[in-house]
């Protein structure tokens, strides 16, 4: 396996929230047939990013005081996203109310995303360093390839 060039959690996490963004456009254009399959890839995406950031980015995070402030409103924001994903789970893609939750769904992701990139990413550059950063990116992806295979096991069940 070829050696990726080092990056940073924030860098890390920012990619992460593009791919969401993108499967969410995929799955608006959907065709009703397509749209449980692009709503599955949402519900590991999203599922995934959030534990693994609660573990990793999170637990971090509560060593600043700067930063600690923050947590307990994302934590919030994470519970509210995986509510939604659940009800969406519940429903079928025919269903009337499938579109309504996606969007209630996208908006509660994007309102997550907005304040992280634009409050909290600031705070944590003002206390750890570039080293801490990459660090933390390693610690990212070793968390979340351990939790997708309980995140997989979900979408059956």
């Amino acid at each position: 396996m070829a050696k990726t060039k080092s990056t940073d959690i924030l860098t890390l996490l920012e990619t992460e929230h593009r791919q969401v963004e993108q499967l969410f456009q995929e799955l608006e254009k959907a065709k009703v047939n397509k749209r449980s399959e692009c709503f599955q890839q949402i519900y590991k995406a999203l599922n995934l990013h959030a534990r693994t950031e609660e573990l990793v980015f999170y637990s971090a995070l509560r060593e600043y005081e700067e930063t600690e402030e923050y947590i307990e409103d994302a934590e919030a924001e994470h519970e509210e996203v995986a509510v939604i994903l659940e009800e969406i789970k519940a429903l079928k893609p025919t269903d009337s109310e499938f579109l309504e939750k996606i969007r209630e769904l996208k908006q509660a992701v994007e309102d997550h995303v907005e304040e992280e990139e634009n409050e909290i990413f600031n705070a944590v550059r003002e206390c750890m360093s570039n080293k801490q950063l990459t660090e933390l990116a390693e610690e990212f992806q070793n968390a979340k390839a351990k939790l997708e295979p309980d995140v997989e096991a979900e979408l059956t069940t």
